[in-house]
């Protein structure tokens, strides 16, 4: 127990960053996995009003949808939804949440990975034609979409309460180490497959690179990896909010272990009515879009004020106060490690000094990476310096519009064009080329 002088000293450091750390907390719920980037000007109004559905979106979506699951929005669209859980070897408990192809097309399901704070939803938001998930489905793939401990949907152990510090002592590496192989096995396992093909954005590209080389056996079970702005090397950010954030994270974690916190950002029930209410539709310059644009890069003409409304209802959707301070500790050393205890922690868990390097070097799977130029989170010079690190380099694709962002790889008007068109094509490549050689074996 801290004395009252302890309590005291820690108590006068965290009110000197009392209103800054409020600010940041609460743009934070707005901006770190995105609730709306800014206004499109009078040419994005003119292309909405030729496209735009009578509800005033581009998309074929509607403002209930922000208080729906991911599966009655799956219901809601036509398709077909089935709910399943992995047990990962530490006792976490992971939903999963498929879409099952009308006819066994294609050899390899797919798996499908949320980013930092989001969920499952993120890939079915911006609604039929365009999400994709949907685009997947309509070709007759096998949709597979995992949401990662911690989140509103992963909260499920078989010891652990949810409510308790003990559940949440995890980082991403447990996401890597645990939780991603057991959702590879179950999914193969219930479909007889020998590899699935894997999708992640941000957050969800850090857990693959954390088992692809933790796990190198797991290798051989992917066909192939899309990496969606690869969150591991972040040398570059250039969001302010993100790069306080960075230079205040001993005060925030002080804070957060003085008041007991240990988890960052949960869903809340009431956020989607908040958001609302706080950053209108109606109003092209909320507080919401201007934040939105300095944290993760503005792009105004690709973005549709209902989807971005939309995503509030789902995201922020949870996450341990401990993936963020891993995040910040890989921007500090520039090195993908596990997480960092301090010299004395580290020698008692890792009998070292220093906290064990991913060895990168491991990952056989075959990776492609999408990469944007105005992205604020990864910096495009980030990607290409991570691609460098791999054993195999991987196939890069810059995403054509100089403005895309972070956000819009799941929430863009131009996300199907600029990044999904890319990845169908790919798939429906690999198919043709593998064909081509069984026949020519024949």
């Amino acid at each position: 127990m801290a004395s009252d002088l302890e309590r005291s000293v820690v108590t006068r450091r965290s009110m000197i960053a009392v209103m800054p750390l409020t600010l940041l907390l609460s743009s934070s719920l707005i901006v770190l996995l995105g609730v709306a980037p800014s206004v499109a000007d009078a040419a994005s109004a003119e292309v909405r009003a030729e496209n735009a559905n009578d509800i005033g979106s581009f998309f074929a979506i509607d403002i209930g949808d922000g208080a729906l699951s991911t599966s009655e929005l799956i219901t809601k669209y036509g398709y077909p939804v089935e709910s399943h859980e992995a047990t990962g070897a530490d006792g976490y408990i992971i939903s999963l949440t498929r879409i099952p192809p009308r006819t066994q097309r294609h050899p390899r399901p797919l798996l499908l990975v949320h980013g930092l704070l989001a969920s499952s939803a993120d890939y079915v938001l911006i609604g039929p034609n365009n999400s994709l998930a949907y685009l997947l489905a309509d070709r007759d793939y096998d949709v597979w979409m995992a949401d990662m401990r911690g989140n509103r949907y992963s909260r499920r152990h078989t010891r652990l309460d949810s409510n308790s510090h003990d559940y949440w002592d995890f980082t991403w590496h447990e996401m890597g180490y645990y939780d991603l192989p057991a959702v590879i096995e179950y999914i193969l396992g219930q479909t007889g497959a020998s590899q699935v093909d894997y999708i992640g954005h941000s957050q969800g590209t850090t857990v693959f690179f954390v088992m692809a080389s933790s796990r190198p056996e797991y290798n051989e079970k992917i066909g192939r990896m899309y990496a969606l702005s690869p969150a591991v090397c972040l040398k570059r950010v250039r969001s302010p909010p993100v790069q306080w954030l960075l230079q205040n994270i001993d005060a925030l974690h002080e804070l957060f272990n003085a008041l007991g916190v240990h988890q960052f950002l949960p869903h809340l029930t009431s956020q989607y009515g908040l958001a609302r209410l706080l950053c209108p539709m109606t109003d092209p310059d909320n507080l919401c879009m201007q934040i939105v644009s300095q944290t993760v890069g503005p792009n105004p003409k690709m973005a549709d004020m209902m989807a971005m409304q939309i995503l509030v209802g789902h995201d922020p959707a949870g996450a341990s106060i401990k993936q963020l301070f891993h995040y910040a500790q890989l921007q500090r050393t520039g090195q993908f490690r596990q997480y960092d205890y301090g010299r004395r922690n580290n020698t008692l868990r890792y009998s070292h000094w220093n906290a064990p390097a991913y060895n990168l070097s491991a990952v056989t799977a075959p990776v492609t990476i999408f990469y944007a130029q105005n992205d604020w989170l990864i910096d495009p010079r980030d990607a290409v310096d991570f691609s460098k690190l791999l054993p195999t380099p991987p196939t890069m694709h810059l995403v054509e519009d100089a403005n895309f962002n972070h956000l819009d790889f799941t929430i863009a008007i131009n996300a199907r064009p600029m990044v999904y068109e890319h990845i169908l094509a790919s798939l429906e490549e690999r198919e043709r080329s593998n064909e081509s050689g069984r026949k020519r074996a024949r």
